[in-house]
């Protein structure tokens, strides 16, 4: 039984060879068939088992074409023509079966099986006429599905870019308003530190009045107002870029603004030993000025760093740490001269 199976594989190779030879016999006859088979091993029994199960898949391939079961139609027509390669009939049902499970699974793979067996149909018999008229059918479902699959596929091209180009257009524009968010809080800490320097300088403003005041009202220590003097020159010559507000600035600046305060403080505490001086209008005027302009300083450095938090969460934060803008430093001051001079009187 095992020779038997080994023969029937061998004389179906050699059967197989000879179907997709690209050159395929026309001029095999039943007796080029037996010799084949007899080559293969087969016996002359066996042979004609072989031929009657030909028949057999020809029979039921016919069935399934004629209730339109193109699916098992073609595994059953691709073996009679397979076992039956002088067969101009079981080659041309071989190709109608699969052109039209091609036209029903839109499968171009079918399509290329139903040309090779209607070509080996019109070889063994050139004026079948059903494989005329079916070869013609084929050319044309060929012709529109090459027709739809290049429209399809330009369809997807043109898909694809569009897409392509969407996701570009949205990493661009996302991208500006990442970066014009960016430049936003940046100005932002430019205007914060604008109003810091505003409310310093108003209060470097006031120390020449106040100097003179003193001076005019009452014999007063000298040391202590060039102390004033001195610290308000410091201060007021020091600018600072507020494009770039980086640490080593805002400390020098903070240096000699509690320079100055510190300063302004002790001008005050002496003043205390003065009561004339403590009496006068303009002084006590001054001093009130410059109890509300130290007031404002402690709310304007405070408003300019929360401008640079916000702006440093977002030079920090992904995806806006893409776009190299660097951190800002913060402005902190000597906590002790952080509270506004007080004179009681």
């Amino acid at each position: 039984m095992a020779d038997h199976h080994k023969a029937l594989e061998n004389y179906i190779k050699k059967l197989m060879e000879l179907q997709y030879s690209h050159t395929p016999d026309q001029t095999l006859t039943e007796e080029d068939l037996k010799s084949i088979a007899l080559e293969a091993g087969l016996t002359e029994e066996a042979w004609l088992q072989a031929r009657q199960r030909a028949a057999q898949h020809l029979e039921r391939g016919k069935a399934y074409v004629s209730t339109h079961n193109w699916e098992d139609a073609a595994e059953e027509l691709e073996q009679a023509a397979t076992l039956m390669p002088n067969s101009a009939e079981a080659n041309y049902l071989a190709g109608k079966a699969y052109l039209q499970r091609g036209k029903m699974l839109e499968q171009p793979a079918d399509y290329d099986k139903a040309e090779y067996y209607l070509d080996r149909s019109l070889l063994i018999s050139p004026t079948y006429g059903e494989s005329l008229r079916l070869k013609t059918e084929l050319n044309n479902h060929k012709r529109v599905h090459t027709q739809k699959t290049t429209q399809q596929t330009k369809s997807k091209n043109m898909t694809k870019w569009i897409v392509i180009g969407a996701i570009a257009l949205l990493l661009i524009f996302g991208y500006f308003s990442m970066y014009n968010t960016m430049v936003s809080a940046e100005e932002n800490t430019v205007q914060a530190w604008a109003q810091v320097e505003n409310v310093y300088q108003r209060r470097a403003d006031l120390v020449p009045n106040l100097v003179e005041t003193v001076k005019a009202a009452a014999n007063f220590e000298r040391e202590t107002l060039n102390e004033v003097v001195q610290a308000r020159a410091a201060a007021t010559a020091v600018r600072i870029d507020a494009s770039t507000l980086d640490e080593a600035s805002l400390q020098n600046f903070a240096q000699k603004q509690d320079a100055l305060t510190a300063s302004l403080s002790r001008l005050l505490a002496v003043s205390e030993s003065y009561p004339t001086l403590t009496a006068t209008e303009n002084f006590r005027d001054l001093q009130a000025q410059l109890e509300g302009t130290e007031n404002r300083i402690a709310v304007e450095r405070k408003r300019f760093n929360e401008a640079i938090q916000n702006y440093n969460a977002h030079a920090r934060r992904f995806p806006y740490n893409l776009l190299g803008f660097d951190t800002k430093a913060y402005f902190s001051t000597d906590p002790q001269n952080q509270q506004a001079p007080k004179v009681e009187f």
